[in-house]
């Protein structure tokens, strides 16, 4: 599978997760396109988007299309600002995702 691209929706991205066999969705992602709620995903990208307070989580299909994007940063929940913050998320929704992280270097 091919590395992310450097953007992803006019999004920088940081790093970015490949998820293979040894990495569990966990079913604990309660997030939705529309009225579709978002299961497993082959890929995630951790992003930076300059119109947006906070980093953001994306959710790709295997060619790195954005299905949906997980944004911390409404008034009831504290915004996300740490790559690590967005990992730790990234885990509770897939297991073991930690170790796929790659930084992304342009």
């Amino acid at each position: 599978m091919n590395l992310s691209p450097p953007v992803l929706d006019s999004a920088k991205v940081l790093e970015y997760a490949v998820i293979d066999s040894s990495v569990q969705f966990t079913g604990a992602l309660h997030l939705y396109h529309g009225d579709t709620r978002v299961g497993a995903v082959p890929c995630l990208a951790i992003c930076r988007d300059p119109e947006v307070d906070g980093l953001l989580l994306f959710h790709c299909d295997a060619n790195w299309n954005v299905i949906a994007a997980q944004i911390w940063n409404s008034p009831d929940r504290p915004i996300i600002e740490t790559v690590d913050e967005v990992k730790a998320q990234a885990e509770q929704y897939y297991s073991g995702i930690s170790s796929k992280w790659k930084q992304y270097d342009v």
